[in-house]
């Protein structure tokens, strides 16, 4: 059983380490050079460039809600790196 608690900007899922999923849009001819720095970002378990609305999907892992959130603000900075969606895994 899972358990959800906090606000709507820090749900937790409780048994399970925070997951999101970061779609990211580049400018465009630098999504190759986004997705490294994207890679060298601790927390980034996975990242691979895509073909359609978004450049760039990153997944990433954290030992808590707080250390997430860190790692997608480091994603979100990134130069080069124009917009981003966040999907929060919640199962």
């Amino acid at each position: 059983m899972f358990i959800f608690y906090g606000t709507s900007n820090n749900i937790v899922l409780g048994g399970c380490m925070p997951l999101a999923f970061v779609m990211v849009n580049s400018v465009p001819d630098k999504s190759e050079l986004v997705l490294e720095r994207i890679r060298e970002i601790e927390g980034v378990k996975e990242a691979y460039r895509l073909f359609g609305v978004y450049d760039i999907v990153a997944v990433v892992k954290a030992e808590t809600t707080k250390e997430l959130k860190k790692t997608i603000t480091q994603i979100r900075r990134l130069e080069h790196a124009l917009t981003s969606l966040t999907l929060p895994v919640v199962s």
